[in-house]
Parts: structure tokens; C-alpha cells; sequence
């Protein structure tokens, strides 16, 4: 029997004995036709996150933490265990909430809002935020194809964070764009905090952990190897890396 994804009122996040499957195809001489094989990419996870924790997820590419945050935004079914929510979950994968590549930055914007649940009556003044913190000047009449990650980043980070959510997932978004982004990006989720979010930060950056986080996650292998103070496991992650 598979794991649940359960949304009550409670704890931000509660994560228990978390077990994630892959299904693996692969041929070989013996199975020309090729077979498949369940891969476990995380193992037994537990954590719980409380109202306003800035938490880093850290690890090694490949270690699961991309997996973990799907799981935990309802996109992956666990195989074992419980994972519940309190409040609306956002995903920000990379730095693109959904855009189309066929329209403008300014197209993208209204049409996602309303795409997202967004009231009509309230997509400008939505878009006007987004535009404001963005700030592409006349690129946001242009086609979307034509931007470069870090302009896409901006405008993905900024149409996310307009959204509200009570749970923020953000996987590797933050390295995109410019240090002044990086600095509006870091006040603007100091604001979403301060309004009693909660926000999941998956980095490779150790001083944006450090700046920005209370906690820190850290994964190996599928598994939870550290939940601490974020100088804690800034530590632990340095003396698993140190054993490569």
C-alpha cells in the first residue's frame, strides 16, 4: 500500500518514515526486451517544520532533495509513510512556474495567475507586484523565449511569492540572476516569512543557508543524516563531503 499526502491543521509540514519509489527500465543480454526495477530514492524520512522556519534541505546532486520536495508539493506518491500540510504548498523547481515560451512575460503573468486561483478582479494589482519586483522594463512585452534564466528567474520567483503561499518549496531558484536580485529575492522572502510562512529551501550555497535559514536538512543517499541549528548542519554536511 502506498504512503499518504494528508492536509490538516497542525504543524507547517510533518514528514513520517517518508519512503519515495523509482521505477528503473533498463536491458540486458539475459532480457532483451528489458525489464524494471524499483530504485528507492528516499528512505525512512521524519521532520516536522513549524509556522515561519526558514529551513535548508542540503546534499549532494542526486541525494534526493528534488525528489523530497515533490513529495511533500503532492506532485510524488510516497511508497510508505505520511506526509501532512497545513495551508496552500508552492513549488518553485528551477525558476518556471508554468510559462509559455509562445507569449509574453506580461501574458504569462495574468493567464498563470488565473491558471493558479487567482480572482479576476484581482489579477492587476497581482501583476503590478510582479512586475514591480521583476522589474524587466520593456522585456515584459517581449516573447518569454527570448529571456535569459536569470530574467525568467526573476519573473518566476516574483509571480510565486506573489501567490501567498502558506508553504514555500524553492529548489535551486535562488542562484539565478544578478547579486541585486539575489538580495531583493532574499528581502522579499524575509517579508513572507515575517507574515508566518513557511519555506523550504533546497541550495548548494552554504552562505545563502546561512544568511537565510534557522534549520538546515541534511540528506545522503536517500536518507535524513542531519536535522539541526543551521550552523549544526552546515558542519555535518562538510564532514560528509569530506569523506568523498
Amino acid at each position: 500500500m502506498g504512503g499518504l499526502i494528508v492536509v490538516v491543521s497542525g504543524e507547517s509540514i510533518s514528514v513520517t518514515e517518508l519512503s519515495v519509489d523509482y521505477l528503473e527500465f533498463a536491458r540486458t543480454r539475459g532480457r532483451p526486451w528489458g525489464v524494471s526495477r524499483s530504485i528507492r530514492a528516499l528512505n525512512g524520512i521524519n521532520f516536522s517544520i513549524k509556522e515561519g522556519d526558514v529551513v535548508a534541505l542540503i546534499g549532494r546532486n542526486g541525494s534526493g532533495k528534488s525528489t523530497m520536495l515533490k513529495a511533500i508539493a503532492g506532485l510524488l506518491r510516497p511508497a510508505e509513510g505520511e506526509i501532512v500540510t497545513k495551508g496552500r504548498v508552492a513549488l518553485l523547481a528551477g525558476a518556471n512556474p508554468g510559462f509559455s515560451t509562445e507569449a509574453t512575460g506580461r501574458q504569462n503573468v495574468m493567464e498563470l495567475a488565473l491558471a493558479y486561483g487567482v480572482e479576476r478582479s484581482e489579477v492587476p494589482e497581482f501583476t503590478r507586484s510582479i512586475l514591480e519586483f521583476a522589474d524587466l522594463d520593456d522585456a515584459i512585452d517581449r516573447n518569454i523565449r527570448g529571456y535569459s534564466s536569470g530574467m525568467v528567474g526573476k519573473l518566476g520567483f516574483g509571480f510565486m511569492t506573489t501567490l501567498q503561499p502558506e508553504i514555500l518549496l524553492i529548489d535551486e531558484t535562488l542562484g539565478v540572476g544578478d547579486a541585486e536580485f539575489r538580495e531583493k529575492a532574499q528581502n522579499r522572502l524575509k517579508g513572507f516569512v515575517a507574515n508566518s510562512g513557511s519555506v523550504i529551501i533546497s541550495t548548494h550555497s552554504m552562505g545563502l543557508a546561512r544568511e537565510l535559514c534557522n534549520r538546515g536538512l541534511v540528506v545522503n543517499s536517500g536518507e535524513l543524516v542531519a536535522d539541526a541549528k543551521m550552523e549544526d548542519a552546515l558542519t555535518a554536511y562538510r564532514e560528509l563531503i569530506s569523506t568523498d
